[in-house]
């Protein structure tokens, strides 16, 4: 919001946009709105959906049996999460999650929804509230420990919820789409900012649908676990790097000619080729790491109120007789990144 005073607005006074879906069930269902674009239009559309969707005819609905209802958390809501309200007229039948993991309306965090697969995906996942509220993401890693990833996903999702706060939700499935259920009370006649919901869902792998789609999303692919794009990944024919810090931050031009000037002339020009295919984007940071591996494929971004890190992945399977030197510059948005965050070797 503009730090500028505005006059409120009357919510009352502007559409309430809703998912209809009419099934085989004839079961009608109200679902968040698939667009919130801006916060001003967030603040002006009140988004309740309740509901459970049954299986269309794409196939592969919810098991209607041995669901256990996602409000019975192990424990209360990490502070400062108010306590869950249900709706007596929620249905509970659709729902696909064994398990609520974690549900709060009262922490402000990146909009994302992602599908963490395993251990490696939810150690990355608390990056993503590594700058705007870390005590939240290890709550979630803390709950998740729980999670048994041969037999069960975790499923993610933060979402803008109006003008109102979201009160519980339920995560149901049709087909090969992921609909978020939202239960909130109606909207107060004035709303000065959106509301958010946060919630994590341990959903067993056969109520999976093999490639999920979120379906409220304008982007309904998964996020990546953690937050961080490869831009550069390259095995060091040179051997490795000349001596000093390990790890830079390559943001500028000249923080980049730095890093590369360790590298050998031919290994600094295979990372400049690479670089100039992915052009830095606006608010981006980029951080440059010397890993080792045997055979990677790629590299991961850890990110933590201590600091940042990265490691190499795909190569977890191989059995390694001598390492091998890799350059990774990976990019992240700014806004992700804690101001005190220094660079781990």
């Amino acid at each position: 919001m503009s730090s500028t005073r505005r006059e409120p607005f009357r919510a009352a006074s502007r559409p309430t946009h809703v998912l209809l879906m009419s099934l085989r069930k004839a079961v009608s269902v109200t679902l968040l709105a698939a667009s919130l674009t801006t916060l001003s239009a967030a603040c002006g559309r009140q988004q309740s959906a309740t509901g459970a969707p049954p299986s269309d005819s794409t196939g592969g609905g919810p098991a209607s049996s041995g669901i256990v209802s996602p409000t019975s958390d192990p424990k209360p809501p990490a502070s400062p999460s108010p306590s869950v309200s249900v709706s007596p007229s929620t249905p509970r039948q659709g729902g696909i999650a064994s398990r609520r993991v974690y549900f709060s309306s009262a922490v402000r965090a990146p909009a994302l929804h992602t599908v963490l697969h395993d251990e490696r995906d939810l150690s990355r996942f608390p990056g993503w509230f590594a700058a705007s509220d870390p005590a939240v993401g290890a709550e979630i890693a803390k709950r998740a420990a729980a999670t048994d990833f041969s037999r069960n996903v975790l499923v993610a999702w933060n979402r803008t919820t109006g003008c109102s706060a979201a009160t519980d939700a339920l995560l149901f499935r049709s087909g090969d789409r992921l609909v978020l259920g939202i239960d909130q009370p109606p909207p107060p006649r004035e709303c000065f900012a959106a509301h958010q919901v946060v919630t994590v869902f341990e959903v067993p792998r056969d109520r999976m649908p093999a490639h999920p789609r979120f379906a409220q999303e304008q982007n309904p692919q998964p996020d990546p676990a953690g937050p961080g794009r490869t831009v550069a990944f390259a095995r060091l024919d040179g051997g490795e790097p000349a001596r000093g810090a390990r790890n830079a931050e390559v943001t500028s031009g000249r923080q980049l000619d730095a890093f590369l000037a360790r590298l050998s002339p031919k290994d600094a020009r295979t990372v400049r080729g690479q670089l100039a295919a992915r052009p830095s984007r606006p608010g981006e940071r980029r951080f440059a790491f010397s890993l080792t591996g045997c055979r990677p494929t790629d590299a991961w971004l850890m990110i933590s109120r201590q600091g940042v890190s990265a490691a190499t992945t795909g190569d977890e399977t191989i059995r390694c007789i001598q390492a091998q030197h890799w350059t990774a510059v990976l990019a992240v948005a700014s806004s992700l990144v804690p101001e005190r965050a220094r660079l781990i070797d």
